[in-house]
Formats: C-alpha cells, sequence, structure tokens
C-alpha cells in the first residue's frame, strides 16, 4: 500500500446548481431536526411546505422562512415555483404522493423506505420512470461522514481484499406511533440504513439469511431485535445485529468493524449520543499505529443536504444517482429478503426477489 492513506476524501461535491424550488411535504420530527434545517445552513430555496395539520406547517415555515404554506397537496404540485418535491411521509402513505406528483410532472426525494414492500417500491419507480420524472430515495445513512470516510478507503484498497464486516446496533429506538401499528418494523425501518449502508460499500450481494424476535413483551406489531448475514460472490461476509431491546443506556449506540487483508477500519457514528461520527483505521504493514483523523460534518443533520444534493446534481447533469428509486430498488429487495428469510427460515438470494416481483 503505498498510496498516503492519512488524507481521506470523503465530502460530496455540491451540485454546480442548487437553487432549484423545493417544495416540503410533511412538518414532523424528522422534518424540523434534519431536513429543514440542513437545507437552511446549505442555503437551498424551499418555497413551500404542507402537511394534514396545516398548524404544524405553519408553525415550521415561520420558524425556518419558508414564505408559503399550501391547504393541499394539490395545491402544492399545482405551484410552479416547485420543481421538487420532498417527501416524509410514513411507507404506507408515500407511494400514492409520489404517483400524484410524478402525474404533476415533480420530481421527487422520497423517504425512506421507499414503500413498505418491494413490489410497491417496484411499481413506484416504474410510474415515475414512465412520467419521465426523477425519483431520488433518501438513504442519508451513505453520507454521514465516517461511512464516506470508510468507503473511501476501501476504494484506495487500504483494506485490501475485505473479509468480513459488522454492523451493531444497541438502541431502544422511539418509535412513532404510526409504526408501532406496522406488521414490519426494525428491518424496514432501522435495518434498512444499514442494510444500504453495506451495499453502498461492497455492492449487492448475493444473498442473505435473517432472523428476528418480537419485543418479548408484546407491545409492538412488528419484529423488535434482527440480525441477518450477507453472502458476496467474493468471499466477503457480512452481518448485523439490529437490537432495540437493549436497556443498557451506557451501551447504546452503533458500531462498525470491517477487516481486511490488509487493514481493518472502526466506526462510530455518535448516534444516539449526538456525538461526532469517527473513524479509525489500522494498516497491517510493520510499525503501523491506529490513524483516527477528525471528521468534518455530521449524519444528523447534515446528511440531509447531500441526499438532496444528489437530485440537485442528476437534474444538473442528467446522470443517474446512486440513491435514485432504480438504484434503490436492490436495497429495498435486500429489505424484502429478510423478510422472506425469516418467513421461510432460509437464505433468499437477491435476485430471486427481484424476479418474483416481476413475474407475478
Amino acid at each position: 500500500m503505498s498510496e498516503d492513506f492519512t488524507q481521506l476524501d470523503y465530502i460530496p461535491a455540491m451540485s454546480a446548481k442548487t437553487d432549484y424550488g423545493i417544495g416540503m411535504i410533511g412538518s414532523g420530527f424528522i422534518v424540523r431536526t434534519c431536513h429543514l434545517p440542513a437545507y437552511r445552513e446549505a442555503g437551498f430555496r424551499v418555497e413551500g411546505i404542507v402537511s394534514r395539520t396545516k398548524a404544524n406547517a405553519e408553525s415550521a415555515a415561520a420558524g425556518f422562512g419558508i414564505p408559503k404554506v399550501y391547504d393541499s397537496i394539490r395545491e402544492m404540485l399545482d405551484d410552479p415555483a416547485i420543481a421538487i418535491v420532498d417527501i416524509a411521509v410514513p411507507p404506507h402513505l408515500q407511494p400514492e404522493i409520489i404517483a400524484e406528483a410524478a402525474k404533476a410532472g415533480k420530481h421527487i426525494l422520497a423517504q425512506k423506505p421507499l414503500a413498505v414492500t418491494y413490489r410497491e417500491a417496484a411499481e413506484t419507480v416504474r410510474l415515475c420512470e414512465e412520467a419521465g420524472v426523477r425519483l431520488v430515495v433518501n438513504q442519508n445513512g451513505r453520507f454521514d461522514p465516517a461511512v464516506m470516510a470508510a468507503k473511501d478507503l476501501i476504494r484506495k484498497g487500504f483494506v485490501g481484499k475485505p473479509v468480513f464486516a459488522t454492523i451493531e446496533l444497541r438502541y431502544k429506538p422511539h418509535w412513532q406511533e404510526y409504526q408501532k401499528r406496522y406488521e414490519r418494523l426494525m428491518f424496514l425501518f432501522m435495518s434498512i440504513h444499514h442494510l444500504d449502508q453495506f451495499r453502498f460499500w461492497f455492492g449487492t450481494p448475493n444473498r442473505l439469511f435473517a432472523s428476528a424476535i418480537p419485543h418479548p413483551e408484546g407491545l409492538y406489531r412488528g419484529e423488535y431485535s434482527s440480525s441477518y448475514i450477507l453472502e458476496y460472490g467474493n468471499g466477503l461476509l457480512a452481518s448485523a445485529w439490529d437490537d432495540g431491546f437493549t436497556w443498557d443506556e451506557e451501551g447504546f449506540g452503533v458500531f462498525y468493524k470491517i477487516e481486511g487483508t490488509e487493514g481493518v477500519i472502526r466506526l462510530n457514528i455518535g448516534w444516539p449520543s449526538g456525538g461526532p461520527s469517527r473513524i479509525a483505521y489500522l494498516s497491517r504493514r510493520p510499525g503501523s499505529a491506529w490513524h483516527s483523523p477528525e471528521l468534518a460534518g455530521s449524519w444528523f443533520p447534515g446528511a440531509f443536504k447531500y441526499t438532496m444534493n444528489e437530485m440537485f446534481r442528476t437534474l444538473t447533469t442528467g446522470e443517474e444517482s446512486a440513491i435514485s428509486g432504480r438504484n434503490n430498488l436492490e436495497t429495498m429487495a435486500m429489505m424484502e429478503a429478510c423478510y422472506m428469510s425469516v418467513r421461510e427460515k432460509r437464505s433468499i438470494s437477491i435476485a430471486e426477489v427481484m424476479e418474483s416481483a416481476v413475474s407475478r
């Protein structure tokens, strides 16, 4: 390894054009704490907002200097000042709103997960492509600075051949009321970040095996803690434990490790503590020591400007985004494979999920 790995290239370049008019659909917690603060910091132009409860939209508009509050989604879609709609609603509601926006000719930044099932997601992508509008999915976990820095190290060959990678989530999520009613929970809302991060680093696996358990006290309908193993054609094995049951607050966090033939990387994204994202890496070369550079930026809310920037970039250059709706179908297929694996108690190939949706 002759390259100087102390210099990390992990901050995404901003689009040459960033003044597209944005319409915000939703005014909940994630909008107020992530979307709008990130857009304000980046100087993006949010033209208007609409929400199920107009008073909530008015409050967000007042807090972030948004000039328009609409009475309905239809009113927003009829506004020529809006080029992009940024949707932040529950996934069971999102496909219908996306379809309506696509028919109106608006480009769409959709919340993740794109839909509740792979089949619904695939239909949503098809509708957007037929309408000729861009669909980008807010897989913001890719844009955490430590995750991006790890990608740069992998790309440069620091770890050599990746051999084993793990993600360990230990945290009791603050589930929203609507999520408590879902029959799908941990894989759908939390694991989808980790599945996509594995995919970002290493590509789509050949197959996976998953297992999950409910909350021991039956408080939620969906799976509450989960584990999954990803198998790659090049011999890489990746796995994750997403533990929503844990109550030991001192152990809360998300911890990552990537081991390769030439180096190892450790990450801590600083969530939920609110601390900075951190990365440390060690080469197998004799005399090497751990290197732990300070990283600029954050996942929350910083990464959210980069997902919107992906939309700006694809509109400006015409190039497909790495988080486009079409590309995101492979992440959704991984999520669907987890449910299939739990249900059928076997490993599932990602191709099987995607092909089965087409054949039905």
